[in-house]
């Protein structure tokens, strides 16, 4: 199911062929990602950042950090503490929200 029309009129940017509409509240930001369920899979590469917290509103997420990797479904939550480094995998038909306290997306 995509989000509504609400979060749809957001301003837009993309990851890997994913949809993102981002809330922009000045010194941090929310992050609405769909992945299209005809569209591959969406990589983001190993990265580090401050703190984050999501969750998955339908499809799959793999999540991986150094010493783990971990499958994270509809209604799971994820906590990315400050500097962790790690890497995310989104499945076709996959939304989720993702919440950090800083701005990861430049807005033009």
């Amino acid at each position: 199911m995509p989000f509504p029309e609400t979060i749809r009129r957001l301003p837009r940017t993309s990851l890997g062929g994913a949809d993102v509409f981002v809330h922009d509240a000045g010194t941090t930001q929310i992050l609405f990602i769909e992945v299209p369920a005809d569209h591959a899979p969406v990589t983001v590469p190993t990265h580090t950042h401050d703190a984050e917290w999501g969750v998955v509103v339908e499809g799959e997420i793999a999540m991986t950090f150094p010493d783990r990797t971990e499958t994270h479904t509809a209604g799971m939550t994820h906590w990315v503490p400050a500097r962790v480094p790690h890497s995310f995998r989104f499945s076709p038909g996959t939304s989720s929200v993702h919440y950090f306290v800083e701005r990861r997306v430049i807005l033009t």
